[in-house]
């Protein structure tokens, strides 16, 4: 009976070290995962920033050109810091309701690098887009409102 006992203590061994060696990878996989979606979460969520900075600073512009460049710069100033934007932000900004009341739409679109964690099966990158819009201020004179009523 102990010799029966002994072996089956014996049979047990090394149990515990086959489960940790086949559960490791699994527990490292999952962090990986995790640590791949707040990458994806935060790139969407700068990308919406970007998108609201710019948008932010085309509604002060003297003019519907002015507002192209100052959307553009303040994207690229705004993503300057992260190096995930590949080829750095795609910037289109709509005036086509430019003027006092008016309103001008920016959307920024960036490819976020995910090619280091291509083998948890992700794809290489992949692309975000981020909308905002910015009313233009009803009594702020710009250049294509025409001239000032106390203009001579």
């Amino acid at each position: 009976m102990r010799a029966r006992a002994a072996r089956r203590r014996r049979d047990d061994r090394g149990g515990l070290s086959l489960e940790l060696v086949l559960l490791a990878p699994v527990f490292v996989m999952f962090l990986m995962l995790l640590a791949a979606a707040g990458r994806v979460v935060d790139a969407k969520s700068q990308i919406d920033g970007a998108a609201r900075d710019a948008a932010r600073a085309a509604s002060i512009a003297r003019s519907a050109g002015d507002a192209e460049a100052y959307a553009g710069r303040a994207a690229a100033r705004s993503l300057a810091g992260h190096h995930w934007c590949r080829g750095g932000p795609q910037v289109v900004t709509d005036t086509g309701q430019w003027g006092p009341g008016g309103r001008v739409t920016v959307t920024v679109t960036c490819t976020v690098d995910l090619g280091d964690l291509a083998f948890l099966g992700l794809p290489g990158s992949r692309t975000f887009t981020g909308d905002a819009v910015a009313p233009i201020d009803t009594y702020t004179y710009r250049g294509t409102d025409g001239p000032p009523e106390d203009a001579p």
